[in-house]
């Protein structure tokens, strides 16, 4: 079982605070603390928070570190040089690969039980979900007009939860931006957004748009503007039923 451990990807990081003994971790990324970003940021705050630099990396003598598949390679190769364990993790997409990575995780932390443990509670959650007759459409409206198609773990939800979304299907958001024009013109029943930063930023004035506030269905209905913090579901964990819950809660009243 490793006893000094350095995560150095959001991911990972999440992934590693759930299920490791607290002993075991040495540093996470500087990311993890950010409320907005990580589900684990109060937890985080009590590590050292690194920047996944080489030097940095070394100086903290881990023994085992977690990394994404996208992390830096020669950093990496370094650290193997060097004799440290390394332990490579992708981009989960969906459900099942949640659950791979984080009976990846349990192994590699020697916290198989745990990890068997969340694995269950994913299951058994998803499996009790309920689609209701009424159809759904939905698109995720992130900043700057960003959203999720076919093969994210978004969608992934949204097809668990029997809600469309938009996104999808519609060849013309292939580039991942939905623009105001789209929303009027496809007038999903749900819109998706994050949860905002305090501070005031370009990439949200969108939101505060005339058409946001006003958007209506043919019917004079207006479109169900759900919140659902980006941190559950920017990375495939523990935590992402909780993205799945507030959307299960949301469908059930529009489907009502």
């Amino acid at each position: 079982m490793p006893k000094r451990v350095v995560s150095l990807n959001l991911c990972t990081d999440i992934l590693a605070l759930s299920l490791a003994e607290p002993s075991q971790l040495v540093s996470v990324s500087h990311i993890a603390a950010d409320a907005v970003s990580s589900p684990v940021a109060e937890a985080a705050k009590t590590y050292h928070l690194n920047r996944s630099g080489l030097e940095e990396i070394l100086s903290l003598k881990p023994d085992l570190v977690l990394a994404s598949v996208y992390t830096a390679p020669h950093i990496l190769a370094a650290l193997e040089r060097a004799g440290i364990a390394v332990e490579r993790f992708g981009y989960a997409q969906s459900f099942a690969d949640i659950a791979q990575q984080i009976a990846q995780m349990g192994q590699a932390l020697g916290q198989q039980d745990k990890a068997e443990a969340q694995i269950t509670e994913i299951n058994r959650t998803i499996g009790v979900v309920k689609k209701t007759a009424q159809p759904v459409t939905a698109l995720l409206y992130e900043p700057n007009g960003y959203t999720s198609g076919a093969g994210t773990l978004a969608d992934e939800i949204m097809k668990q939860l029997g809600i469309s979304n938009l996104a999808a299907g519609d060849s013309r958001l292939a580039a991942g931006r939905v623009t105001l024009e789209d929303l009027i013109r496809l007038k999903p029943d749900m819109i998706i957004e994050p949860e905002f930063y305090e501070k005031p930023a370009l990439a949200y004035q969108n939101y505060r748009h005339p058409v946001m506030q006003a958007l209506v269905s043919e019917q004079g209905r207006k479109t169900q503007h759900i919140a659902v913090p980006g941190r559950y579901w920017s990375c495939g964990s523990i935590y992402t039923l909780q993205a799945v819950k507030i959307l299960q809660r949301a469908r059930q009243i529009n489907g009502e």
